[in-house]
């Protein structure tokens, strides 16, 4: 009210933080809608503490407010089109400080790990050199039982596959860690797959089969709209088959759905992260008459967090879409749509 835009922001980064409720994002969504200087406010507060950066603590710190910023991206509060600016202006400035300015990497950043993944930069390539010496360090100093994030495991293991030496001295200390049957099936059987074998027998698990290094992610994907499956579809029933899940109201959607999941399927990017690891997602999404798409949300999510944003920003990133079938009878139709990584659609 008193035009203080910039503690609005804050104000609604503790409501998606603190408490997600669904009318207190509801809430925050119609202030933002409202007041755009809300959003101006936060992006424009966080670019000057980036280009005021000048120390690692620095970079932490920004760290931390992007987080915020990424939760209000992913509850639809924020234009993800700012958060890509941010990031963009984040991964610069750490360049500039971490190999221009010569200052050590000495924590591991997750987003400068996410945000740089497969670039191959020479930024990447001290990331990864940085997380495998911080992991090497943690995993001598903890419990066996404390193992690496999801993230920091796959860039782990992807800086071992690539540095032979460093993957022969590594072995000690990872082979004493108690790895689960999840972290067994991850990227870690792409560089030790004897050793992988062995702790699956162990554990009486059943034998993977052997790891294709070389394998496109893109390959090991799969969004299965399964036009035939169930007989039902389209005729009011509620499903379109595994991978979408809507009321058709009786109204014939194979065309709107056909290049609906076209649509999607070219703004859906597969992260590195599919190489190895597995998991599915669903999004929910609000489609109106005019093909505008609104409320999207993450409706259930996987461990894998890059997952988890990729699938989101496939739907985000397609509106707006085709508009719903003339005869549909309501205004809008709530969609589900699943996407998996690594694995295939359940049948019926």
């Amino acid at each position: 009210m008193k035009g203080n835009f910039q503690q609005a922001f804050v104000q609604s980064r503790a409501v998606v933080v603190v408490a997600p409720t669904l009318d207190g994002i509801t809430a925050v969504r119609a202030v933002f809608a409202r007041n755009p200087q809300i959003q101006s406010a936060g992006v424009s507060s966080t670019e000057r503490l980036i280009d005021a950066a000048r120390t690692e603590q620095d970079l932490v710190g920004i760290q931390s407010e992007l987080r915020y910023f990424v939760k209000l991206v992913n509850f639809v509060i924020c234009d993800p089109g700012a958060l890509a600016a941010l990031q963009a202006r984040f991964v610069a400035a750490a360049s500039r400080l971490i190999l221009d300015a010569g200052i050590p990497v000495t924590f591991e950043s997750t987003l400068l790990a996410d945000w740089t993944a497969s670039t191959g930069s020479v930024l990447d390539n001290a990331l990864e050199r940085r997380i495998y010496q911080n992991s090497m360090a943690n995993i001598a100093a903890r419990d066996p039982r404390d193992t690496p994030s999801v993230l920091m495991a796959d860039r782990l293991f992807r800086y071992l596959l690539r540095e032979p030496e460093a993957r022969e001295k590594a072995f000690a200390t990872l082979q004493r860690v108690q790895w689960e049957a999840r972290e067994l099936d991850g990227p870690m059987r792409y560089v030790y797959p004897e050793f992988v074998k062995q702790r699956r027998e162990a554990l009486g698990l059943p034998e993977l089969a052997t790891p294709v290094q070389n394998e496109n992610p893109q390959l090991g994907s799969s969004l299965e709209p399964k036009w035939n499956l169930p007989p039902s579809a389209g005729t009011g029933e509620g499903q379109f088959g595994e991978a979408l899940q809507f009321d058709t109201r009786g109204v014939e959607f194979g065309p709107w759905v056909r290049r609906f999941l076209a649509q999607v399927r070219r703004n859906w990017f597969i992260p590195y992260a599919a190489m190895s690891l597995r998991g599915h997602v669903a999004v929910s999404f609000n489609v109106h008459k005019d093909g505008t798409i609104t409320d999207v949300v993450v409706a259930r999510s996987c461990t894998v967090e890059v997952f988890n944003e990729s699938s989101y920003k496939a739907v985000a990133a397609s509106n707006p879409t085709v508009p719903l079938p003339p005869e549909y009878p309501d205004e809008k139709a709530l969609i589900t749509i699943s996407f998996h990584y690594n694995e295939t659609p359940p049948q019926k």
